[in-house]
């Protein structure tokens, strides 16, 4: 890879040709955003960020990165040779196209030959598969389909407050890493009446979106929940997608596969005829899975249960979560909404007054005072799952002033005299396609990576400093000997370094992670032994 072949490459998109590449790169705008091309095209090459985009390529585009293995550009009639395709192949180009919106190839300006900022290692060469994989299938009605989603949806619904409800009234053992402990799983299964993996799915969700969370040793239900609980039907199940959708990768993986290449209106025949495609959606994802088929039957077994699927099909839930629309508005097409004349008793440990409602607001709000589970039951008045007493400590610890009345009454709380920490502003989100044109408007020339290089490690003699600023430039390793801050030395070799201020940021070999490196520490540079 070399990176000022990136760089001018991405000066000669068009506006709107870069900022579809930002869109597919949301990775490389992170704040601050990249003030020039040369900022932007160290993030778009930077070792973890394109390891983390490669991942999520189907296979042909992975063949075609590991035909670009190697340190020098490739002709294109060249490429198709090592694919074993024609140089005007249509599959080929549309693979080439699928990478350079990712700007994971590019071409050089002199010759047109291709780049690759993702180098696979070369294996033995197998066919080039453009086309995916065919499940077995059959014909899937839409209005089936639909209406079993939204009855297994609808039973979600009802199931995860019984298991929250059970472990209100016995709080549940937790695992080290901060699930629900398997003999707690196997109890509720017992309790309720569902199956285990049932059980397991539901207490994940519960602790994903913090419906559960830790009381010491044990898990119990939070705030959060009772404020889930309140919710419409169509908001509460949108919080558990999206939960699930976040999970382990493969639930993507499966259901985007299904989107993008089941024909409307058909469901698999066999779960498990869908392996080869997953395979071939994200072969890098899916290879480390011995028994990719029972993998597949999983995802789907939990997507079924969450209304994602049915009968071998994707729901409009489904869709909606491949597509990335809104899925609250589309789970509000398809649920029913609460009865409005339902009633509901809640107790209440104490309760809290005050004139002041921001006052109120703002501890009903506040973190710290979570354990409280406090809920607003009028503008003046909120209630509290503990005591009065216990409310009382609680509430002067966080800083406030509250006040017993005496007897039975309330806890009067008025405002503390002391600052409270305010939550930072949001961070705002760039916008792709103004960050390309202000990227691709002519700026004042900024100092080389040389001129840096000569000012902040004057230690370095004029050969090495140029070793260092054409690794920067290039992306190229080099040999480095580093003094850190607590005066030790070590030699490393370096990879995809960029310039931050007085640093370089890179790849560490030897570490195998990204490292930042003082410039006025290292102290010795020579060509690294490749």
């Amino acid at each position: 890879m070399t990176r000022g072949a990136l760089v001018g490459w991405l000066g000669r998109l068009a506006p709107d040709e870069l900022g579809a590449v930002l869109r597919r790169r949301p990775d490389a705008l992170g704040a601050p955003p990249p003030e020039d091309l040369v900022q932007l095209a160290a993030r778009l090459s930077a070792r973890t960020s394109v390891e983390e985009v490669v991942a999520t390529l189907p296979l042909p585009a992975v063949q075609v990165l590991e035909a670009l293995s190697g340190p020098a550009p490739v002709p294109l009639p060249d490429l198709a040779d090592r694919l074993g395709v024609a140089v005007d192949d249509p599959a080929l180009d549309a693979t080439l196209q699928v990478l350079l919106q990712r700007a994971l190839v590019w071409p050089s300006e002199d010759d047109g030959a291709l780049y690759s900022a993702a180098p696979l290692p070369r294996v033995p060469a197998e066919p080039f598969q453009p086309a995916p994989p065919a499940p077995a299938l059959l014909p899937a009605d839409r209005a089936a389909v639909r209406d079993a989603a939204v009855r297994a949806a609808t039973l979600l619904l009802e199931r995860l407050p019984v298991l929250l409800d059970a472990a209100a009234a016995r709080p549940l053992g937790r695992q080290r890493s901060g699930g629900v402990a398997v003999r707690e799983q196997r109890r509720l299964a017992l309790a309720s009446g569902l199956d285990e993996p049932t059980v397991a799915l539901l207490a994940d969700l519960a602790v994903a979106a913090r419906l559960l969370g830790p009381d010491g040793v044990r898990l119990v239900p939070t705030v959060a929940y009772d404020d889930w609980a309140e919710r419409a039907p169509a908001d509460r199940l949108a919080r558990l997608l999206r939960e699930w959708w976040s999970g382990p990768p493969l639930r993507q993986v499966v259901v985007r596969a299904m989107h993008d290449h089941l024909p409307p209106d058909t469901a698999v025949a066999d779960v498990s005829s869908l392996a080869p495609l997953v395979r071939w959606t994200a072969p890098l994802q899916t290879r480390e899975l011995d028994d990719l088929g029972a993998a597949v039957i999983g995802v789907v077994a939990e997507a079924t249960l969450l209304g994602v699927c049915a009968s071998g099909a994707l729901s409009p839930l489904g869709r909606a979560l491949a597509d990335g629309r809104s899925l609250s508005d589309v789970a509000q097409r398809l649920l029913p909404a609460a009865p409005a004349d339902t009633l509901h008793v809640r107790g209440v440990g104490s309760v809290i007054v005050s004139d002041d409602t921001a006052l109120l607001d703002e501890i009903v709000a506040a973190a710290g005072l979570a354990p409280l589970k406090l809920r607003r039951i009028a503008p003046t008045v909120a209630g509290s799952a503990l005591s009065p007493v216990d409310t009382l400590a609680a509430l002067r610890s966080a800083g406030y002033r509250p006040a017993r009345d005496a007897g039975p009454g309330p806890v009067r709380l008025h405002r503390a005299r002391v600052d409270h920490a305010r939550r930072p502003p949001a961070r705002a989100t760039v916008d792709p396609a103004e960050l390309a044109a202000r990227l691709l408007v002519p700026q004042q020339r900024r100092p080389s990576p040389l001129d840096v290089i000569r000012q902040r490690a004057p230690q370095l003699g004029p050969e090495q400093a140029q070793l260092l600023a054409d690794a920067v430039e290039d992306g190229s390793p080099v040999w480095i000997r580093y003094v850190d801050a607590n005066g030790r030395t070590s030699e490393r070799v370096i990879d995809n370094a960029h310039l931050s201020g007085g640093t370089i940021d890179a790849w560490c070999r030897m570490r195998r992670d990204d490292r930042a490196f003082t410039l006025d520490k290292i102290v010795a540079v020579a060509p690294a032994r490749v």
